[in-house]
């Protein structure tokens, strides 16, 4: 491949990640109340679940739901004086509403906003919209409220119905986890047997810390172990959305860097999800039907985890539940990066020290197939007034030409795409590491010299007015990264006299047009993520006028 084609595939490349881009980033990678006087909590061991039912095997089946409606009661009482209970441990304040033994709010006391509050997790619209409110029972028991009681590590809240229904849901708390499990009883002291059928919801919206963090809200759910995720916009108002099948075996609403995944029992088959009034996002779990005999009970318990998409943490847990944190197409290789950043994090106690370790360990790891992509280059180029020559001398026979510089290829073990391939490779990783940057926990709001945030632009200065194609932000990183491109473009373009005229202003336009293409793209992505591009190019231009000298590719004459 000539200098010429070569150019314009780089071309091609650039427009191709400038265009497409944004794209495939916003499809896969695709945003405190008073508080009463509170309890601490210890932690004891868990009752393994109690299944209530075989769930009745039906296919699975999305879509809005029309002619079928889930069991969920919409007449929810409202009590006037009903009170909210606080609940703390050294990981949450959660707030219960007295009256439904439901959840109202949960906050993370070890994460806060840029203000320095600590981060309102779930915040519910209303007391019958929260976490674990269950409907559907009967209707005397979805009429009823709770009584509620404390205990060291547990809040027990109990209702009874004037048939004879008895309904207790007791949540229990582990100290160093952000779980809560609900162990939730219904007694049938009445002389017949009652069949029951019920709903409970799972979350009512989960709180964007950004307009930008909005993009990243989304439904993942596992029903009989398929896992799939709909984006907060595939959720319609004024719509249900029903997934059904023979289990489900979890349900996740997410968003950038915090989850809300509930764990039912097998006896759960549905899900469904609606956006409500104030646009967050509900997401109810509904049972199959199941027959508790006279004075006989059914248990079902189920676990709610509320906190960082922390892969170790969910996957701790050992309940498949970690699939739920989906980093895009490159999640294997984003998890490898992640545990490789984190050990460089752990070594140096800073993590855009970090990325630059990661990024200088991904060089070395690379190094021999960048060896070989100059080497191809600049063999290329020593090459280049033989390929003239052989041009001017068949240029009526293109045919023989071809095959001629084929020849020549073959000869001197050339690669003609083996320039490419360095960049091309580099891709997984920048997409990968992107996700990383974006979604993961630890990152967010870690500074970094003048970056303040390594997962956002690293905005230098801010102005008060709009600046065209800057905004209001000044961003040095990403042009810092194309006055390094620059460079190296420079450094690795072929001597002038080996190229003719219109090679050699093609040459000194792609040397100005990468990296000004570059510069915009990078502009408003994660400083992060700039500064391994920026580093990975430094290391570059490194290489090449240290290990790759010129002279290392000379092409010997042969007679």
């Amino acid at each position: 491949m000539n200098t010429e084609k070569r150019a314009l595939l780089a071309i091609v490349i650039s427009m191709f990640i400038v265009i497409f881009t944004p794209m495939i980033l916003g499809k896969f990678f695709p945003g405190l109340k008073p508080q009463q006087k509170s309890q601490s909590v210890a932690g004891t061991t868990a009752p393994e679940p109690a299944v209530a039912s075989t769930a009745v095997p039906a296919p699975v089946k999305e879509g809005p739901a029309a002619a079928e409606k889930p069991a969920v009661s919409d007449a929810a009482p409202r009590f006037v004086d009903e009170k909210t209970v606080v609940f703390e441990t050294d990981e949450y304040n959660i707030a219960f509403s007295e009256a439904f033994g439901a959840i109202k709010r949960i906050t993370l006391k070890k994460f806060h906003d840029s203000k320095g509050s600590p981060i309102i997790l779930a915040d519910t619209p209303g007391a019958s919209d929260s976490i674990f409110y269950t409907s559907g029972l009967s209707g005397e028991l979805d009429r009823a409220r709770f009584s509620y009681s404390a205990g060291k590590d547990r809040a027990v809240f109990t209702a009874k119905s004037p048939d004879g229904i008895l309904l207790e849901k007791e949540y229990i708390f582990r100290p160093g986890k952000y779980t809560i499990e609900l162990k939730q009883t219904i007694t049938n002291s009445s002389s017949r047997s009652r069949p029951f059928k019920y709903s409970i919801i799972t979350s009512s919206g989960i709180d964007p810390l950004s307009k930008q963090d909005e993009m990243y809200v989304e439904v993942v759910r596992d029903i009989d172990g398929k896992v799939a995720n709909t984006n907060k916009k595939g959720i319609k108002a004024n719509t249900e959305t029903v997934w059904e099948g023979r289990q489900v075996n979890w349900v996740s609403l997410k968003n950038r860097y915090f989850s809300v995944i509930t764990k039912p029992p097998a006896a759960f088959v549905k899900i469904v999800s609606n956006r409500l009034q104030d646009n967050n996002i509900q997401t109810k779990i509904g049972s199959a039907e199941f027959t508790v005999g006279p004075n006989a009970s059914a248990t079902n318990n189920f676990v709610l985890y509320a906190g960082p998409n922390d892969y170790d943490a969910v996957a701790s847990l050992k309940m498949g539940m970690e699939n739920s944190l989906y980093l895009g197409f490159t999640g294997s290789i984003g998890k490898i990066l992640f545990v490789v950043l984190k050990f460089f994090n752990g070594v140096v106690n800073n993590w855009g020290l970090a990325i630059i370790a990661l990024t200088v360990f991904i060089n070395i790891l690379l190094f021999p197939l960048t060896f070989k992509g100059i080497k191809a280059m600049k063999q290329m180029q020593a090459l280049q007034p033989r390929i003239e020559a052989l041009r001017k001398a068949n240029k009526d026979n293109p045919q023989k030409m071809n095959k001629e510089i084929m020849e020549m290829y073959k000869k001197y073990k050339i690669n003609p795409m083996g320039g490419c391939l360095p960049m091309l490779l580099q891709m997984p990783v920048f997409f990968a590491l992107y996700q990383v940057l974006m979604r993961s926990p630890e990152l967010r709001g870690a500074p970094f010299l003048w970056m303040k945030n390594l997962s956002q632009p690293d905005r230098l200065i801010t102005f008060k007015a709009s600046i065209p194609f800057v905004g209001n932000d000044l961003n040095i990183l990403p042009l810092l990264m194309a006055v390094a491109m620059f460079l190296q473009q420079k450094l690795s373009a072929p001597p002038a006299a080996s190229q003719n005229e219109q090679m050699a202003q093609q040459q000194k336009m792609m040397g100005v047009m990468m990296p000004v293409l570059f510069g915009f793209l990078f502009y408003n992505l994660p400083s992060g993520l700039v500064m391994y591009w920026l580093t990975n190019t430094i290391l570059t231009v490194v290489e090449q006028e240290l290990f790759l000298k010129k002279e290392m590719f000379h092409v010997e004459h042969s007679e």
